[in-house]
C-alpha cells in the first residue's frame, strides 16, 4: 500500500501541473482575444483593473451588529440540529464549510468580535465567503498580493466588459453603467470605470433584481429569496425599489454574512434576524428585511409573500428536500415563483410543480447565458459547453 501511495503522488502532481498549465493557456488565449475585441473601446484600460482591486476597507464601528449576528447564528445552529434532515446542507456546502469556513464559524460561535470583524470587513477577498465569491480561477495570489500582471488584467477586464455588454443587452439598455455601483462593504474587488467602482458579479445581481421588479410592476411587494448568497441581489432590489419587503432563507453561515452586508448597507431599515422574534404575519408586516435559516421556511404563514425567487439555489439538494421546499414555496407565494437554474434542475422543478402543485403553472421560459463563456465572447467548449451552461429562467404564476 505504501508503495502504491508513492506511485500515486507523482501522478497526482503531474495531473495538477497539467491542469494549471491548461488554465494559464486558456487565460492567455482569452486575454489576447479580449485585447483584439475591445481595441479602441475607452473602457478597455488596464488601469481600470488595477484601481478596481485597490483595498477599500470600511472602518466604521460595527461591534453591536456583529454581536447581534453571532447571537442569531448560534441560535440557528443549535436549532438546526433538531430540524428534519431535509434542511441539512448539501454535500457541496458541507465540503466548503469543512475546507474553508472553520475560522469564521469559530468566530461566530465564540463571539470573537475582533476576528469576525477582520474577516467580514474583507469578505470579498477572505475565505469566509468561499462558495460565494473568489478571484478568477481561484488565483487569489495573482490578483490580491500586489501588482497584477498584464495577462491577468487583460483576462479580467475582457471578461468583465463582455458581461457588462450582456447586462446592457438583457436590461434593454435602460441603465447607465453607474447603476451597478454597490455600497463598498466587504472590501470589494472589480473594475473602476470613471468614478464608479463595480464589484465582481454586480451585473448578474442587478439583472436578477431587474427581472423581479418587472414582475411587480412597481407596486409594493414582499419578495422571498431561497439562497440569497451574501445579499448582492437583495441590495439592488432594496436600493432601487424602496417599497420592498425582503426575506432570505439560506444556510446559517450565509445568512450571517448577508446580515452584515445588508444591515450595513441599509442601517435605517427594520431588520429581523433569527431568534429575535417568532416568524409570524405580524413580524413580517413590521419588518423590512428578514434573514432566516432555511428551516424557517416551514414556519412561514401561507400566502405571505408576493414573489419567491431562486437562482441556482436548489440544484444541489436531494429530491426529498426539493419536494419540501417547493411545497412551502407554493404554499406561501401569492403571485409568482421565478426560478433560474440549469437544464436538469429546471426540468426537475417543472416536473414536480406539474405533478404536485397545480395551483401554479409555468407561464414562460427563457434562456440566458450568464454562466457560459458565450457571454465572455470566446465560445470556449463549443456548442456542447454552451448547452450545458445555459441558464433557464422560468416564471410560474398562481392559477388558483
Amino acid at each position: 500500500m505504501r508503495k502504491l501511495n508513492h506511485l500515486r503522488q507523482p501522478l497526482q502532481s503531474a495531473k495538477a501541473a497539467k491542469n494549471r498549465l491548461a488554465t494559464h493557456l486558456n487565460m492567455w488565449r482569452f486575454a489576447t482575444h479580449g485585447e483584439r475585441r475591445f481595441r479602441g473601446d475607452s473602457r478597455y484600460n488596464l488601469e481600470n483593473v488595477t484601481n478596481g482591486f485597490l483595498p477599500r476597507i470600511d472602518d466604521s464601528d460595527d461591534t453591536e451588529l456583529l454581536k447581534r449576528i453571532c447571537e442569531a447564528y448560534s441560535k440557528a445552529v443549535n436549532q438546526q440540529q433538531s430540524e428534519p434532515d431535509i434542511y441539512k446542507a448539501a454535500a457541496r456546502w458541507q465540503q466548503i464549510k469543512q475546507r474553508s469556513l472553520g475560522p469564521v464559524v469559530q468566530a461566530l460561535l465564540t463571539q470573537d468580535i475582533d476576528a469576525l470583524r477582520a474577516m467580514y470587513r474583507n469578505f470579498y477577498r477572505d475565505s469566509c465567503s468561499a462558495g460565494l465569491l473568489g478571484a478568477p480561477y481561484g488565483m487569489a495570489k495573482a490578483y490580491f498580493s500586489g501588482k497584477i500582471k498584464d495577462v491577468h488584467r487583460k483576462f479580467y477586464l475582457s471578461h468583465v466588459l463582455y458581461r457588462f455588454d450582456y447586462w446592457m443587452e438583457q436590461t434593454d439598455g435602460l441603465f447607465p453603467l453607474s447603476d451597478l455601483a454597490n455600497p463598498g462593504i466587504g472590501n470589494p474587488f472589480g473594475v473602476q470605470i470613471g468614478k464608479t467602482h463595480i464589484s465582481v458579479g454586480s451585473e448578474y445581481a442587478h439583472y436578477c433584481a431587474y427581472r423581479l421588479n418587472g414582475l411587480r410592476n412597481s407596486a409594493p411587494a414582499t419578495i422571498a429569496e431561497i439562497g440569497g448568497g451574501f445579499g448582492g441581489m437583495a441590495y439592488y432590489l432594496l436600493r432601487n425599489q424602496p417599497n420592498t419587503k425582503y426575506l432570505d432563507f439560506d444556510r446559517p453561515e450565509k445568512v450571517a454574512l448577508t446580515s452584515y452586508y445588508l444591515l450595513k448597507a441599509f442601517p435605517k431599515l427594520n431588520c429581523l434576524l433569527y431568534g429575535e422574534k417568532e416568524l409570524t404575519k405580524k413580524t413580517i408586516d413590521e419588518s423590512d428585511i428578514l434573514l432566516m435559516p432555511s428551516f424557517e421556511l416551514s414556519k412561514m404563514p401561507s400566502a405571505s409573500v408576493d414573489i419567491t425567487f431562486g437562482s441556482h439555489a436548489m440544484a444541489d439538494i436531494r429530491d426529498a428536500a426539493l419536494v419540501e421546499y417547493l411545497a412551502h414555496i407554493t404554499r406561501t407565494t401569492r403571485n409568482c415563483f421565478l426560478y433560474f437554474g440549469n437544464k436538469q434542475a429546471s426540468e426537475t422543478v417543472s416536473d414536480l410543480i406539474d405533478q404536485r402543485y397545480n395551483s401554479f403553472q409555468l407561464e414562460k421560459t427563457r434562456t440566458s447565458g450568464w454562466h457560459s463563456y458565450k457571454v465572455s465572447g470566446a465560445g470556449v467548449g463549443g456548442a456542447a459547453a454552451l448547452a450545458d451552461s445555459t441558464t433557464f429562467e422560468q416564471c410560474y404564476k398562481r392559477t388558483r
